[in-house]
């Protein structure tokens, strides 16, 4: 007597292997999720270790502390309000021939021994034609920055400018009582940018 046996179902070959349920493995990818949270909590809570002071225009520098001489002071907040004015005259402070911005590095306008011209144009800017250095330039783009910054703010702008020794500077600091002197006596120049020939007679 023979047996009859059942013969192999050819129906399902080709069908795609499939994983019955619960036989997943799934904590691979919780391990995932915990790490790429705990990395978002670092960044979020430490910056990712970014620092402004390192950042602002290239300077170096740390924050003023209480104890330093208040040159030092305003030398260091300047470094960083810098940034305002880097974008033209470079963080090295040599401006740019192409782009008709004239250099602080160097500067006759800015070594001079009093900084009354240096802080008259950080106050309300200057136009037309200025010689720098043996060169002439011409460019409107400049803002005035009466209103904007306060005196101590453009005191530490103009300190920082007049004594970066790396840039080849090193006249005196300026004190925010000497820019509020100033802003006082130009108080009806408000609005009205600087031309040089009118600089010139400052002495």
């Amino acid at each position: 007597m023979s047996q009859n046996k059942p013969k192999p179902s050819l129906q399902n070959r080709d069908a795609e292997p499939t994983v019955a349920a619960g036989g997943g493995v799934a904590w691979p990818f919780v391990m995932l999720g915990v790490v790429l949270f705990g990395c978002f909590l670092h960044v979020e809570n430490s910056g990712g270790a970014f620092r402004a002071d390192v950042y602002q225009s290239g300077v170096k520098l740390p924050p003023p502390m209480p104890n330093e001489p208040e040159e030092v002071k305003l030398y260091k907040t300047g470094a960083q309000l810098y940034a305002a004015c880097a974008g033209c005259h470079q963080p090295s402070g040599i401006g740019s021939e192409a782009l008709n911005f004239p250099p602080l590095a160097g500067s006759e306008w800015v070594m001079r021994e009093k900084p009354d011209r240096l802080v008259r144009i950080i106050l309300d800017a200057v136009e037309g034609p200025i010689s720098v250095k043996g060169k002439t330039y011409d460019n409107a783009a400049m803002p005035p920055f009466r209103g904007a910054l306060n005196e101590r703010q453009i005191a530490a702008i103009a300190t920082y400018i007049r004594g970066n020794k790396d840039w080849g500077n090193s006249a005196s600091y300026v004190t925010p009582a000497q820019v509020k002197a100033i802003t006082d006596a130009t108080a009806k120049n408000a609005g009205t940018k600087w031309r040089a020939t009118l600089l010139e007679a400052v002495p």
